[in-house]
């Protein structure tokens, strides 16, 4: 059996240690593709029989997605819009948030960013930046946008989700 008991484990963007159930202290706040190679992420867990076992988070990787940034940034920008219109009811709004995502994905995969955790955070800043354009008639925030993002993209990865993953609309 692996004790698991102190294992560091992600949190949004920080990575942070766990200590019987409880979080402890954040061990980084820096964005972490700009700190954390993925072998950092691997932690030393011991079993019943002092034999040392690695437990780490796997990387997504969005290579299947291609390289062609601005198809899949429309794509992405078409599903926003259309969970959205689907969630609430039809409005210009979310074609706009849904040109917003698109603009971002190009951007973070134009300058080589590949993991999700970054991509969606610059999503939620970019919109957050510029919340006053979509506040008036937005029935979401910034972060909604920013976690279906990052949903769509581990979906569309070929990445396994979990249940509670937000259903990707087509």
């Amino acid at each position: 059996m692996v004790n698991t008991s102190y294992l560091p484990f992600l949190v949004g963007t920080a990575l942070v240690q766990a200590s019987l159930g409880f979080v402890t202290v954040p061990v980084s706040t820096r964005s972490l593709s700009s700190c954390h190679t993925h072998s950092d992420f691997a932690t030393k867990a011991t079993d019943g029989d002092n034999d040392t076992a690695f437990v780490g988070v796997e990387a997504v990787s969005l290579a299947s997605l291609g390289d062609d940034h601005e198809a899949v940034g429309q794509a992405m920008a078409d599903s926003v819009a259309a969970w959205l219109d689907e969630e609430w009811m039809p409005q210009e709004v979310h074609v706009k948030m849904g040109t917003s995502v698109k603009n971002t994905y190009v951007a973070c995969r134009s300058k080589g960013i590949k993991e999700v955790a970054e991509i969606m955070t610059q999503v939620t800043d970019d919109l957050f930046e510029r919340w006053a354009e979509y506040n008036a008639d937005a029935f979401v925030n910034a972060w909604d946008v920013g976690n279906y993002v990052s949903d769509y993209l581990i979906a569309k990865s070929g990445s396994e989700t979990c249940g509670c993953s937000t259903k990707i609309v087509e």
